[in-house]
Parts: structure tokens; C-alpha cells; sequence
């Protein structure tokens, strides 16, 4: 990996961490959103309300939404801040009473790469554990996250990079701000928003009913880049150990939090 790929990738995974976007949607401030700006045209007594439960826990979809040709939403860019569209969802999905299932982040590693992979996606998971994509094996750790968003929750964005061939690299995160830098960076694919998890706060706190996932980075080691994200800390201990980083916010660099 030249020099170049290296510090761009040093940038993109560390610039935007302690974002204040890293914080958790307001369900209780979405609803003062709610009720200043949309209830006069999606209240419960109006025929449209079932439409704006669309974006329960889903800030994109009323950004896409307030985007649309002929939106009577249009005039809200102007007025709503990013944090107000997520507090709104969160209120949302609350009105909706969604609640997400939870599925399981497995985790594998290749040994001719050292690298470490996680999946929750099912059809990856047979293929890893079939052979069919060959070389991987399981760790045997993993951890839990939200199969669909749910109150308070964020989605991870992964994305793929084969920049560092013969080798290649996924990279997670949960901050929206982090998600941005790397969708510019041109090494690196946007693959999509794959799980849902909480987030902790500045100081790496998770809320209630949640436990940390430690990010840490190899800093390049063996000519690409790799991420590995686990619930224990003597995993983490052992990659600290082993030259890797730690990633995330407070102390304890806490990435997400899982139920």
C-alpha cells in the first residue's frame, strides 16, 4: 500500500469520530419537531399520516421525502437540521411502535490474509461457512446488532475496497459524518447500510441494555488495511498487543453499541 492510500485512509477513519453527529436520535425532541412543523399536514386526524410513518427511524427517507419534485416539504432543508430529521424519525418510530429484531454479527478471519471479516447477512454467512468463498473461518466471537432501525438506533454503513490488492478490505461505521468522508474517498465502494446499532456517547458510554464494540485498526500491517470490531475486551488487549489502534469515542474507544 503506497504512502498516499495509507494516510488517506489513516484520515478517513479517524476525522469525523467525536462529530457531534455521533450522538443518539431525540425521540422526545423529534416530537417537538413533529408537532412545530409537520402535524398541520400529517396529524393523526389527516389522511396522509400513514405516509410519514415511512420514515419511522429512517432520516433518509424523509430526506428523500422533502427532495421530491413538488414536495410541499421542499422549504424544511432550509429549516430542519440533520439532527432534527433524525430526532423526528426517532419520534416516528415511537408513533409506529417499531420495534427491530436483533440478529448476529459473526466474525471471521483468513488466515493467508490476517485479516478479520463480520457479516450479519445470511446469504455471506453460508457462503463463508460453505467454502463457496473460500478462506475464511470463524473466530468464534460475535456480537449482536439490529436487523432493521428501531428508537435510538443508527445504521452501519460498509463499504469494500480492492485497492490494496491481492488483498481486499470492508470497513463499518455507525457515524453519519464518517460514513460521508469515506463515501468521497475514491478507493473505497459504498456498499450500504447493513445492520442498526445504538450509539455511545462522547465519552464512549452506552445507553442501558446496550454493551460496547471496540474498533481497532492495523495500521496498514501486511500491506492493506484492516478493522477489527469486538465485544471483548481481551481481544482487544491482544490486538493493542499486536501493533493495531484503537478507534472510537471516550477512553475506551467505543465504535457501537450492541444489545
Amino acid at each position: 500500500m503506497n504512502i498516499l492510500n495509507r494516510l488517506a485512509l489513516v484520515l478517513l477513519v479517524t476525522v469525523s469520530i467525536a462529530a457531534p453527529a455521533a450522538k443518539a436520535a431525540d425521540a422526545a425532541a423529534g416530537a417537538n419537531v413533529f408537532n412545530d412543523f409537520c402535524q398541520s399536514c400529517h396529524g393523526p386526524a389527516q389522511q396522509n399520516f400513514n405516509n410519514i410513518l415511512l420514515g419511522a427511524n429512517n432520516p433518509t427517507a424523509i430526506q428523500i421525502q422533502m427532495q421530491a419534485p413538488g414536495s410541499a416539504m421542499g422549504y424544511l432543508q432550509d429549516v430542519l437540521t440533520s439532527d432534527d430529521i433524525a430526532n423526528v424519525a426517532a419520534y416516528l418510530g415511537t408513533v409506529a411502535g417499531v420495534t427491530p429484531s436483533i440478529i448476529a454479527i459473526i466474525e471471521y478471519h483468513h488466515a493467508a490474509f490476517d485479516h478479520y471479516f463480520i457479516t450479519g447477512i445470511a446469504a455471506e454467512i453460508d457462503n463463508l461457512d460453505s467454502g463457496r468463498t473460500p478462506g475464511w473461518v470463524r473466530t468464534g466471537k460475535q456480537f449482536n446488532a439490529y436487523a432493521t432501525p428501531g428508537t435510538n438506533t443508527a445504521p452501519v454503513c460498509r463499504f469494500f475496497s480492492t485497492a490494496f490488492a491481492p488483498k481486499s478490505s470492508h470497513f463499518y461505521t455507525p457515524f453519519a459524518s464518517e460514513c460521508t468522508t469515506v463515501k468521497s474517498n475514491p478507493n473505497w465502494t459504498f456498499e450500504g447500510e447493513v445492520f442498526n446499532v445504538a450509539l455511545p456517547d462522547a465519552t464512549g458510554t452506552c445507553p442501558s441494555g446496550t454493551i460496547p464494540v471496540y474498533r481497532l485498526y492495523n495500521n496498514g500491517q501486511g500491506g492493506a488495511p484492516n478493522h477489527r470490531y469486538t465485544t471483548d475486551l481481551t481481544v482487544r488487549s491482544q490486538m493493542i498487543a499486536q501493533g493495531w489502534t484503537p478507534e472510537g469515542l471516550g477512553p475506551s474507544s467505543v465504535i457501537m453499541c450492541s444489545p
